[in-house]
């Protein structure tokens, strides 16, 4: 029993150093794959006293860039990625595609870029998300289904989107919701009011 003890305690070890040793790995990869790209990375304050590969990574920039769907793959390991922003770039839903696991995700920027409702259904599951930036896109009101579970949303652009009055039936249950974007939507002031019914707390603008 001892010896099946030791053996135990052994492998728990080992598998915590390859796990300490592949986490490196995975944020010295990002860091080198964002300062090609000419983006910037921005680590958890509280690791301030560790090595750089071994300071979480709460933010990424890569706005304005020009990165491809394809190279966003190295985004897939850093669950820790608290905001992300990938505004006036083109990536598109396949891009999106590589951000499904990010779930500790609270800010997502992707105004300006090639997202439509199929990017939406792979965000499905980032339901920590407080700010969501989708002004731009060709998203419509159909693709905010997706959203069904951000119960934590509190401020949403659908700014110059084809969204219309009848997308916003899916956003009544987000009870968190107080800022919504809709300038150049579809939207029309009769469906915003309707939504006000149901979300009182909700502005329309960033300054109202």
């Amino acid at each position: 029993m001892l010896n099946f003890q030791r053996l135990c305690g052994i492998a728990a070890l080992v598998f915590l150093a390859t796990s300490c040793v592949y986490a490196s790995q995975t944020r010295e990869r990002a860091i080198a794959e964002v300062t090609r790209l000419g983006g910037t990375i921005e680590f958890n304050p509280d690791d301030s006293h560790k090595s750089q590969a071994n300071r979480h990574i709460i933010k990424i920039d890569l706005h304005s860039t020009k990165v491809t769907d394809a190279e966003l793959a190295f985004l897939e390991k850093l669950t820790e990625l608290r905001a992300l922003d990938l505004r006036l770039t083109n990536i598109s839903d396949a891009g999106v595609a590589h951000l499904s696991k990010l779930t500790n995700l609270v800010t997502l920027n992707l105004f300006r870029t090639q997202l439509s409702d199929e990017g939406l259904s792979h965000l499905r599951r980032l339901t920590r998300l407080e700010t969501l930036l989708i002004g731009g896109t060709k998203v419509s009101g159909a693709g905010l289904a997706n959203l069904h579970g951000f119960v934590r949303l509190k401020k949403l652009s659908l700014f110059q989107t084809k969204v219309s009055d009848d997308g916003l039936q899916h956003l009544k249950r987000l009870k968190s919701l107080e800022t919504l974007l809709i300038t150049g939507s579809q939207i029309t002031e009769a469906g915003a009011n309707e939504l006000k019914l149901a979300l009182p707390r909700v502005k329309f603008s960033e300054t109202t």
